[in-house]
């Protein structure tokens, strides 16, 4: 089992269908956090709730140094007090192993759990309203483009258009130049 953790990370991913399959059960997972059709708006809704912002702040608090530094600090504290070394101040309340201690340690570590799937659950809504707003910015984007193609297309029409118009006005000119130099020379060629 330790020669396990010492192979490469992809270890347990030996080919692609199983690639696929962890591919397709994080979709899942997505997908059911996050229901199919969900608006913008909705999402943002769900971002600001007030659960989400208290969530967020204590998970920031739990991922930070003052937190280790509050932890060392409160756990050195109740190991000195509880083996007697202030007694002057306050007597032992729990006494080794620590049973109160290892309680509310734990009650911490499933709340902490929770607030970080909580976290996590938001930081995916983040991450779904921030694809579904680059979606509809593509849309618009193509939208535009085609529009653009499509004025381009109707410009380049109008200029085969003129092209044709001038052609044929040159033409005409030609024409008219040809009927007049041989009108000119029928009355040069006519005796008087």
């Amino acid at each position: 089992m330790i020669l396990a953790f010492r192979q490469p990370h992809n270890y347990w991913l030996t080919n692609e269908r199983e690639i696929d399959t962890i591919g397709n059960m994080v979709k899942e997972t997505v997908d059911a956090i996050i229901p199919k059709g969900v608006k913008p708006e909705s999402l943002v809704k769900e971002l600001h709730s007030f659960e989400n912002r208290i969530a967020a702040h204590i998970t920031n608090f739990a991922g930070s140094m003052p937190f280790v530094y509050f932890h060392g600090v409160w756990f050195a504290l109740w190991i000195i007090i509880n083996e007697g070394f202030l007694t002057f101040i306050i007597q032992p309340f729990d006494p080794f192993p620590y049973g109160l201690l290892t309680m509310i340690v734990s009650l911490e570590a499933i709340f902490l759990a929770a607030f970080i799937m909580v976290a996590q659950n938001r930081q995916a809504l983040v991450d779904t309203y921030r694809e579904l707003e680059e979606d509809k910015e593509q849309e618009e984007e193509e939208k535009e483009q085609e529009e653009l193609e499509e004025e381009v297309e109707d410009i380049q029409n109008d200029l085969d258009e003129i092209k044709k118009a001038i052609l044929l006005i040159q033409n005409k000119v030609i024409n008219v130049e040809k009927v007049g130099a041989v009108q000119k020379a029928k009355t040069t060629n006519i005796p008087k």
